[in-house]
């Protein structure tokens, strides 16, 4: 009886072992393929789902670097209003002055971000032929409008 527990065991640390090392292995071969594709940033399949040319790549990776740098500031101040938010609701009795105020500044903040979002797809749109648009607008959809939220004129046929 003991012999078939200590097997069993035996077999199970060895499907963990397989398990962790497939996991593994298929994050460090699609970080790889990432940073293989060829000037986008690791984590944005966009260049292999799109089918860039190298033209189209370099653009894409001048446009996120400048996007990037427009955006990390408004998000740092982004995370400092909601940390700042955070703090006045764990007080005792939270000032809902102060509060409103905040919430103000992190709408104002969230809409300077969107503006930029917006401004950095129509820039990227720009440098893709008609196909690619067709695919970079249903990668939009697929992030921005869950199917059951989709509306007839944005999503025909594709309600369900």
């Amino acid at each position: 009886m003991k012999r078939k527990f200590i097997i069993l065991g035996v077999i199970l640390l060895i499907a963990i072992n397989v398990s962790v090392l497939a996991t593994v292995g298929y994050y460090w071969r699609c970080g790889r393929v990432n940073r293989s594709c060829g000037g986008c940033a690791p984590g944005e399949y966009i260049c292999l789902h799109l089918d860039l040319s190298d033209s189209q790549k370099q653009k894409m990776e001048t446009f996120k670097k400048v996007f990037d740098e427009k955006t990390d500031t408004i998000r740092e101040a982004l995370s400092h209003k909601r940390n700042e938010l955070v703090g006045l609701l764990s007080e005792p009795f939270p000032d809902r002055a102060k509060i409103d105020s905040l919430v103000n500044q992190i709408g104002t903040a969230q809409m300077e971000l969107e503006k930029e979002v917006i401004e950095h797809l129509l820039q990227e749109k720009q440098i893709l032929t008609s196909e690619q648009q067709k695919k970079f607008l249903d990668l939009i959809k697929g992030r921005l409008l869950p199917a059951e939220k989709c509306e007839e004129v944005i999503c025909p046929g594709e309600r369900r």
